[in-house]
């Protein structure tokens, strides 16, 4: 023994001294192969086919077994000299990525020890009859990922000992019925325009590997070998078959069959006495049904996937699939599922039936002595299930549960009993109310748990039955409260080493509460840490007077990023929690009675024309700041109450009515001069229409409307707007003569008032009131909103509408760092909109 491990030794030093002797055969290079007395050569990138052959010419003995590979170079002149003149032995020849169009018989004469020869990926449009004349000892041929189109029947004549042939990646068409050596056991067809075999492989005895899928086949009846003994693999996926062959009834060593995407509509009971059948894929077909002994004899059955088809039951015909591991019927059509269809498959790990139809489990495994069941993975996701109804009671084996996006209302304490393998479970996209009852199921494993995007509202002592819990998915619930006893039971522990527990909140009315800096601080002492965003809404209070910022952060945000002190000490540093809460600001109250009363109307002026019309008013006192007409307003609505009505308009004031009775003419407002007041136009609405939107106006007789800018401090706000309004054209009327017209131009952050007035004079008859188009903004950190104060001691309140735009800070604003106040606002579109039109007349 030692005797040869030396002599094997030696023989490989010699080829590898061989190799790093021979610095001649530049730019070509070698090195030993696996075998004795084998030698890579590698040439690459060679300009021409003579300097190969200059290159390795007598430069190694018959001894040794040359492996040539020549690669992306240019052999222009490959007609012009032969691989014989390198004088050695070649067993394994390589001509790949060369840019070849054809193959010249003279270049490839005299190599009668050739085993292997590869044309693929070339430019091969055909093969030469005579080709292969004198490589009669060749055994694999590789001429994929060419061009080639047709296979004549003289072809591979001179082939008596091929063995495997790669004809894949071509744009094969036809193939003669004579074409193929009958010595041929593993034949590569994938990927051409077939639409027959032509009965080119009926002859072939010895097949055993046949590829033929991505082709145009529309049925391989009468093409198989029959009653071949050594055809194992089959695979014709991505084909137009409507039926599988009646040979596959005859072929008795079968071991794995592909047909995915087709058009098969049964098995026909083909496979029944496949005994040797270890591998079914059959997805994305038509199958409607499955018979009862459709795999009666197919116990060495490992993998089936029937997904994609047309199960509407599975008829009990996996009974006999003794050796079945994996078994996939996912978008299939099944409403009812019986665990007993899988009793007795003792090696089955995973069962997927999801993207169903499924409304009911049954087949309980209880009261069974030896169910034999070892899945470990079920996959019942995307179904409509309302209960699991204890159905899954005796899978005690189950690691991996998944039963998300059903309908399911509640989880009992049998559903998930004896499951003390569980490690991880998927309850998201349901519509539980509470996860009480997991508090008295132990799941002892169980590491990650999944419940977001349900209705849970309140934690207490769920966790109580989850010991290692190491992960849990709260998100997008309603939950309000949160106790530390939820945890208080819970170590998260991964292979033993304790961690630290992570709950994902996002989206729950928890994250808001004022308790929770508290709640925090606790959660940390058992080691557990909380996650989330939230969209908080909190009360502002924005006056009329003083449109300032406040820079500081609100003092919800405090508590949070500066934790309080642990409740216990501890040499550990405590990570702060990972709460983001986007502060949107809620509806706002104010005094009715705060408003001072109108002053007289302003005489009309030139400067600048708003887009209004109907009766308007000024209401507001002379202390709001001239430059907040030009930002968007935001309407307040005042509701009267019995203390202190809402002030009237001005009988002195009466706006030009058409004939009509609509209200034509424009009030300009100007921006300097003492012709405008500081104040903001108001419409008074005593009566309003029903049919007016809820979200505009309170239904109320005596509501009032105070536009209100809205400043817009940083630069980074990002609008989507839509187009502006359309432009109203008024006309003033009067006495024999006819005033001149006005444009008014309407920004997209306005608001298009209109209404229909008395032609005495009097209060509106009807008015309606056209918002513009809402704005939106791109949220980005913590956003922080004006906390003013307003002084009002008047008992009627009114109702601030705001519109649905939130300004983002910057991130180190939004943490309460010191930062320089902001300068003046950025010019907004509407101070580049307004237009000088004319005076009103």
């Amino acid at each position: 023994m030692a005797t040869l491990l030396y002599t094997i030794i030696g023989m490989t030093a010699s080829a590898s001294l061989n190799c790093a002797v021979r610095r001649e055969i530049s730019p070509c290079t070698c090195s030993p192969g696996l075998f004795a007395n084998n030698i890579d050569v590698k040439c690459e990138q060679m300009e021409s086919f003579g300097q190969v052959v200059n290159a390795l010419q007598d430069r190694f003995t018959e001894d040794h077994n040359i492996w040539l590979t020549i690669s992306h170079s240019q052999l222009l002149d490959l007609a012009a000299l032969s691989f014989w003149e390198m004088n050695m032995n070649i067993k394994s020849l390589r001509i790949n990525f060369d840019n070849l169009s054809q193959l010249p018989v003279s270049s490839f004469r005299n190599l009668p020890r050739l085993d292997l020869f590869s044309a693929a990926d070339n430019l091969l449009e055909e093969i030469p009859p005579d080709m292969f004349e004198q490589m009669p000892n060749l055994g694999t041929l590789d001429l994929a990922r060419s061009r080639i189109r047709y296979i004549s029947g003289d072809t591979f004549r001179h082939l008596q000992n091929l063995r495997h042939l790669i004809m894949g990646n071509n744009q094969l068409q036809r193939v003669d019925t004579d074409a193929l050596p009958k010595t041929i056991h593993s034949l590569q067809l994938s990927v051409n325009q077939l639409r027959s075999l032509n009965g080119s492989i009926r002859h072939l005895d010895e097949l055993k590997l046949l590829l033929i899928n991505e082709n145009n086949l529309t049925t391989l009846d009468g093409e198989l070998p029959l009653g071949s003994p050594n055809l194992i693999m089959i695979t014709a996926q991505h084909n137009q078959l409507e039926q599988l062959p009646a040979e596959l009834r005859f072929l008795k060593n079968l071991d794995n069959l592909c047909v995915p995407g087709n058009r098969l509509r049964s098995l026909d009971g083909l496979l029944a006495r496949a005994t040797h059948l270890t591998k079914l894929l059959a997805q994305d077909n038509q199958i409607s049904e499955l018979r009862r002994d459709e795999f009666l004899e197919a116990e060495r059955l490992e993998e089936l996937n029937l997904a994609g088809n047309w199960l509407a039951h599975l008829n009990g015909s996996l009974l006999n699939c003794k050796g079945l591991i994996n078994a996939n019927f996912s978008e299939n059509r099944l409403q009812e599922f019986s665990l007993q269809e899988v009793a007795g498959l003792r090696k089955l790990r995973l069962l997927d039936l999801s993207h169903n139809r499924i409304e009911v489990l049954s087949g309980r495994m209880e009261n069974m002595i030896d169910s034999g069941l070892i899945i470990s993975e079920l996959r019942l996701n995307n179904n409509r299930l309302r209960s699991l109804d204890g159905a899954l009671m005796g899978l005690n084996n189950l690691r991996i549960l998944n039963v998300a996006h059903n309908e399911l209302q509640t989880i009992t304490p049998n559903d998930l009993i004896g499951m003390e393998e569980l490690e991880r479970l998927d309850l998201s996209f349901n519509q539980l109310k509470t996860l009480e009852e997991l508090s008295k199921t132990f799941l002892p494993s169980l590491e990650t748990m999944n419940a977001s995007y349900n209705q849970l509202t309140t934690m207490h002592k769920d966790f109580h039955g989850l010991p290692v819990l190491c992960v849990a998915d709260l998100s997008k619930n309603m939950i309000r409260e949160l106790s530390v006893d939820l945890v208080s039971n819970t170590r998260c522990s991964n292979h033993g080493v304790p961690n630290r527990l992570e709950i994902f909140l996002d989206e729950n009315p928890v994250l808001c509460n004022e308790s929770l800096p508290e709640l925090i601080n606790q959660m940390e002492f058992y080691h557990t840490r909380l996650n989330g965003v939230a969209h908080c809404i909190v009360p502002q209070q924005m006056p009329v007077e003083t449109p300032i910022f406040i820079q500081p952060p609100i003092a919800m945000l405090q508590p949070l990023l500066k934790p309080q002190a642990p409740l216990v000490p501890s040499n550990v540093m405590i990570q702060p929690p990972s709460i983001v809460q986007i502060l949107v600001p809620s509806t706002l109250v104010m005094p009715a009675a705060a408003i001072a009363p109108p002053p007289p109307p302003p005489p009309p002026s030139a400067s600048a024309t708003l887009a209004m019309t109907g009766p308007i008013a000024p209401i507001l006192p002379a202390g709001v700041p001239l430059t907040l007409a030009t930002v968007a307003p935001i309407p307040i609505l005042y509701e009267t109450s019995t203390s202190a009505p809402a002030p009237p308009p001005p009988p002195a004031f009466h706006p030009p009515i058409g004939p009509s009775g609509v209200v034509n003419a424009g009030v300009s407002l100007s921006t300097s001069g003492p012709s405008l007041p500081n104040s903001i136009p108001q419409t008074h609405l005593p009566d309003l229409p029903a049919n007016v939107a809820d979200d505009e106006l309170d239904d109320e007789p005596g509501v009032s409307v105070l536009t209100i800018p809205q400043q817009q401090p940083y630069d980074e706000l990002k609008y989507e707007t839509a187009p502006a309004q359309e432009e109203s054209h008024a006309h003033h009327s009067g006495t024999g003569s006819t005033g001149p017209s006005h444009t008014l131009h309407a920004d997209n952050n306005d608001i298009g008032r209109s209404g229909v007035v008395d032609p005495n004079g009097g209060d509106p008859v009807d008015g309606t009131i056209t918002p513009s188009t809402t704005t939106t903004t791109t949220m980005q950190t913590i956003l922080e909103f004006k906390n003013l104060i307003h002084d009002g001691s008047s008992s009627s309140s009114a109702i601030l509408v705001l519109p649905p735009e939130v300004l983002p800070l910057p991130l180190d604003k939004a943490q309460g760092l010191a930062t320089e106040p902001e300068e003046d606002p950025p010019e907004t579109q509407q101070d580049q909109n307004v237009e000088l039109d004319g005076d009103l007349q």
